[in-house]
């Protein structure tokens, strides 16, 4: 199944690489290219015991990929969660 997930942070990532460690090819998509590039190089803005391995090997292993062209990745999804931060203050969204 082909998963976007929009959002790179502590949920994002890990809801992420979970969906490809059981085999689903995921894009986890980001505003941020300073930190796709560090998760690209196994570089993790969070720690989460053993998350690091899941990543790079799902990255590694053509399951996990990481972008900044949302557009380009909810075309070719199935499902898509998005797991962004949620404004604090009224009138943010609008």
């Amino acid at each position: 199944m082909k998963i976007t997930v929009i959002g790179t942070g502590y949920v994002g990532l890990v809801t992420g690489a979970c969906f490809s460690e059981m085999g689903n090819n995921v894009t986890c998509v980001d505003v941020d290219r300073k930190k796709l590039e560090d998760l690209k190089n196994g570089i993790l803005p969070i720690y989460e015991p053993g998350l690091d391995g899941i990543v790079i090997d799902n990255y590694n292993n053509g399951f996990l990929h990481f972008s900044d062209s949302l557009k380009k990745t909810i075309k070719d999804a199935s499902i898509v969660f998005i797991a962004v931060g949620t404004p604090p203050e009224r009138g943010w969204i609008c």
